[in-house]
């Protein structure tokens, strides 16, 4: 009963250091931590799949599908 009880005060200790440790200030987006000059996570562009794509699935696309699946 003894091991439980430590375990859980030990628990709940880690979890209290850890929320202290990591405020808000500390946690930053990835968009901001990882960004260097010749990167853009935040903001992935526009049309990245094509002039005449409409994201609607055609009847020929299901019937693909189903064969496939």
């Amino acid at each position: 009963m003894g091991v439980v009880i430590i375990g859980i005060v030990a628990a709940v200790l880690l979890a209290i250091g850890a929320g202290a440790y990591l405020t808000s200030e500390q946690q930053r987006p990835a968009w901001e931590a990882y960004s260097t000059s010749s990167t853009r996570v935040g903001d992935p562009g526009y049309n990245l799949v094509g002039k005449k794509w409409t994201g609607d699935p055609t009847k020929s696309d299901i019937a693909a599908e189903e064969k496939s699946g």
